[in-house]
């Protein structure tokens, strides 16, 4: 009887390191794409509005404001690597990803207050009027932050009560 209950778990380890894998190369994909879009993409495409409508300095300080939202975003990357991590452990309801949740959760926040201050500078210095497109992929930006802000807290608080649960059924049995 023993025997069958041991193959269930050796497979259900594999699953969970082969799920784990997959996890960590959509982790290095994104983190591969978030760079050629931060660091190439928007300030190639963004250069001759931002020179027309805001001159040399806004132009750069765009750029500036782009790299620096990066490390956020970064951050929650590596704090979502370690949740594979776990999770080829079988360890996937801990408090470790609880808190990694938690911690992404605050980074996304910091997004979104860098993407909402950027809107607020960008009426107030009147860039709008040259470039009055800009304006969507802001509102983009902030939505998804505050989304990803959501989310992340959501999940954090779902893996701490399950990782309580666990805990309590663990000291039952």
């Amino acid at each position: 009887m023993m025997e069958p209950e041991k193959t269930k778990k050796e497979e259900n380890i594999v699953c969970q390191a082969e799920m784990s894998g997959y996890l960590k190369a959509i982790t290095i994909g994104v983190g591969v794409f978030l760079l050629c879009f931060i660091f190439w993409f928007l300030p190639l495409v963004l250069q001759k509005p931002l020179m027309e409508a805001a001159g040399e300095n806004g132009y750069q300080g765009t750029c500036a404001l782009i790299w620096i939202s990066a490390v956020p975003a970064a951050m929650c990357l590596i704090r979502f690597w370690g949740i594979c991590e776990s999770i080829r452990q079988d360890r996937s309801f801990c408090e470790a990803n609880a808190w990694r949740l938690k911690r992404m959760s605050q980074y996304m926040l910091l997004d979104t207050a860098l993407y909402s201050g950027f809107l607020v500078w960008f009426f107030i210095s009147g860039w709008y009027a040259g470039i009055v497109w800009l304006v969507f992929p802001i509102l983009l930006a902030v939505f998804i932050s505050v989304s990803l802000t959501v989310l992340c807290a959501a999940l954090s608080h779902l893996v701490r009560k399950a990782s309580e649960m666990q805990t309590e059924q663990d000291l039952t049995i």
